[in-house]
């Protein structure tokens, strides 16, 4: 048998020519191509990637332009009703007679915080009290008595 590339003798057990290095008995495959598949896979790759990145800025568009089929409208400020509150009444308390008595020396203070101290000896004043009244509110049209 003879190498089907340089026409050397070949052996009966020789697979591999032994003077080009060709195979003799053994067919090879040929590689495959993977040039078309992965320029196929690139270009679809590169097609979402801009598809996506078009919706993307689409989305976040803050243009604040307005959406196609409404109709801005006009807001009118009313002023609210006026509501008219009567004057608080106060009533007049009655003070009570204190005798004030004379000075003292203060007495050393032992204060604890959040906790409301006096000086022993100092005359206090009742404060007036100041209820006001609870709005009552009327229908136009009916007459009260007061």
């Amino acid at each position: 048998m003879r190498c089907p590339r340089c026409s050397s003798p070949i052996g009966p057990e020789q697979d591999w020519c032994l003077e080009c290095g060709a195979p003799a008995r053994t067919r090879l495959a040929p590689t495959p191509n993977w040039q078309l598949p992965t320029v196929a896979i690139g270009a679809i790759i590169a097609i979402a990637g801009a598809l996506l990145a078009f919706a993307f800025v689409r989305l976040t568009d803050d243009d604040d332009d307005v959406a196609a089929g409404t109709t801005p409208t006009a807001v009118v400020q009313t002023a609210p009703p006026a509501v008219i509150t009567p004057p608080p009444v106060v009533t007049p308390t009655t003070p009570t007679a204190t005798t004030t008595a004379p000075a003292q020396p203060a007495a050393p203070s032992t204060a604890v915080p959040g906790q409301t101290t006096t000086t022993p000896g100092a005359a206090t004043t009742p404060q007036p009290t100041i209820t006001t009244p609870t709005p009552t509110t009327t229908n136009p049209g009916t007459a009260t008595t007061p």
